[in-house]
């Protein structure tokens, strides 16, 4: 089986090292580079963008923030999910970080057990929302701080979706619709360009705040 290649972003050295040593002990995890900025970060991914499947990235670094480089990442298009490391949680600028393309959060002092659940949640599903965030989607759905806007989506998207909420992989949607994975994957093309999102992670909130998808059945955990 092919390990999930998994790059650390951290300028504390200390907490790189100890993070390397948790991953590595996982069967399923390598960690396939480190950085200590997202200067860095992006330097490594001009010679090699295929060279991790999932980032750690911490907010709070020198020279280029956890922010400003999760922005470059995704108007590059560079194939690689990101997940944010924060010491302190900032619900405004967790739902910010999801909207432009983040894929999931940790916490720098959650337990190990979390931090490999995320990491192989995400490469599997694309996303990984835990209760705390998938409140923060529904209170902001409730609260409608934002006006929704409804878009033009076909019976067959609004299915995909539904299954993409599910954690079904593209094969599995295409097993269950009796299509083929190439066609689900031009399907969540379709969706990622008419919602005008960036990764999985914003098509599952476009579903609950749009109720296509019930926030009261959270399988996320």
């Amino acid at each position: 089986m092919t390990k999930i290649r998994v790059g650390i972003v951290d300028d504390e050295r200390l907490f790189i090292q100890g993070m390397r040593m948790i991953l590595e002990q996982d069967e399923d995890l390598t960690v396939s580079f480190e950085a200590e900025n997202g200067l860095e970060l992006l330097e490594k991914l001009a010679e090699d963008e295929n060279l991790a499947d999932v980032v750690l990235l911490d907010l709070a670094m020198p020279l280029l923030d956890g922010v400003d480089t999760l922005l470059k990442i995704i108007s590059l298009s560079i194939p690689i999910k990101v997940i944010i490391l924060t010491s302190h949680y900032n619900d405004s600028m967790i739902v910010k970080l999801l909207d432009e393309g983040a894929s999931g959060f940790l916490a720098k002092n959650e337990h190990p057990d979390i931090v490999i659940q995320t990491i192989k949640g995400v490469h599997r599903k694309g996303f990984f929302i835990n209760d705390h965030i998938m409140q923060l989607i529904r209170d902001r759905r409730l609260l409608a701080k934002r006006k929704l806007v409804d878009i033009d989506l076909t019976h067959r998207e609004i299915e995909i979706l539904k299954l993409i909420c599910k954690e079904y992989t593209n094969k599995e949607i295409a097993d269950s619709l009796k299509i083929s994975s190439r066609t689900v994957e031009g399907h969540r093309k379709s969706i990622l360009e008419k919602i005008d999102c960036k990764n999985t992670a914003g098509m599952v909130i476009y579903a609950i705040e749009h109720k296509l998808y019930d926030v009261h059945i959270s399988p996320f955990n």
